[in-house]
């Protein structure tokens, strides 16, 4: 007929690289199947040729291209397992680290913890052990000083007896009334420093170390509400978060330390 692909796109509507490619046979060029047959059909009934070689041709391509996928696909197969399976270790590998991970955190906080909990405890009876320590030595020292006092009351008494026979002796008749002697009790040593009630009242969960006087310092972990209280004539204080407490003695009230989680040294009074 002399028609041209111009020719043909006007009657047809179907584009001209569309209509190039079925001439060409480069069926990879054209749309999908159902499309594809139908711009054949109208392409030969145009041109007036039998569409079926045409279709056959094509029909034979497509075949070519499911056996091409076919094979592809089986040797992609493995190699996806392959992807799959590594990527599955690696989540359970993941998935065992952060178990490991977790019970190390909770191990070491549970160590944590009861360091603390033992520094307090053996600061406490270091705490007691000194006073009672000193109790016992300030009572003994009561003791011999009292004793002391009663056996020069005794000797004391003994010489004047022995006088008062004397002066009878030598001078007959003539007998002096003497007063007895005054005995002064002889009182301990007592530590001239007054100890202050110290009261800590946490607002929030705060660390501090504690030394009271010249005792050895101590660890406590106060939450939030808790409070503790001893007695010292001075103390040093640590304090892990400024903002966490409130300290109280001689009537006084200290608040507002600091920033919330800050750490400062204190020495009161």
């Amino acid at each position: 007929m002399g028609l041209t692909l111009s020719d043909i796109f006007q009657r047809t509507r179907i584009s001209v690289a569309y209509l190039q490619a079925i001439e060409n046979n480069e069926f990879h060029l054209l749309p999908v199947s159902v499309y594809t047959k139908n711009f054949i059909k109208t392409y030969a009934r145009t041109l007036g040729v039998d569409s079926e070689p045409i279709l056959a041709s094509y029909e034979n391509y497509l075949n070519s291209q499911k056996g091409l996928q076919t094979q592809s696909s089986k040797n992609d197969a493995p190699e996806k397992k392959n992807i799959f399976t590594r990527i599955a270790g690696l989540k359970t590998y993941g998935v065992i680290a952060a178990v490991l991970v977790i019970i190390s955190i909770v191990a070491w906080l549970i160590s944590i913890q009861y360091r603390s909990s033992s520094d307090i405890i053996n600061s406490q009876e270091g705490i007691t052990g000194i006073v009672a320590g000193k109790g016992e030595q300030n009572t003994n020292s009561a003791l011999d000083a009292t004793t002391s006092s009663g056996q020069q009351l005794e000797t004391s008494d003994m010489a004047q007896k022995v006088n008062e026979q004397s002066q009878i002796m030598t001078q007959p008749g003539s007998l002096k009334e003497k007063n007895p002697l005054d005995s002064k009790s002889v009182k301990p040593v007592v530590d001239n420093k007054e100890t202050v009630l110290f009261m800590i009242s946490a607002i929030e969960e705060t660390w501090l170390r504690i030394r009271a006087d010249q005792n050895p310092s101590f660890q406590i972990l106060l939450k939030a509400g808790e409070k503790y209280e001893f007695k010292a004539a001075s103390v040093k204080l640590e304090i892990g978060n400024a903002g966490g407490i409130k300290i109280q003695f001689k009537g006084k009230s200290m608040e507002n330390l600091g920033r919330s989680g800050q750490v400062i040294h204190l020495r009161l009074p």
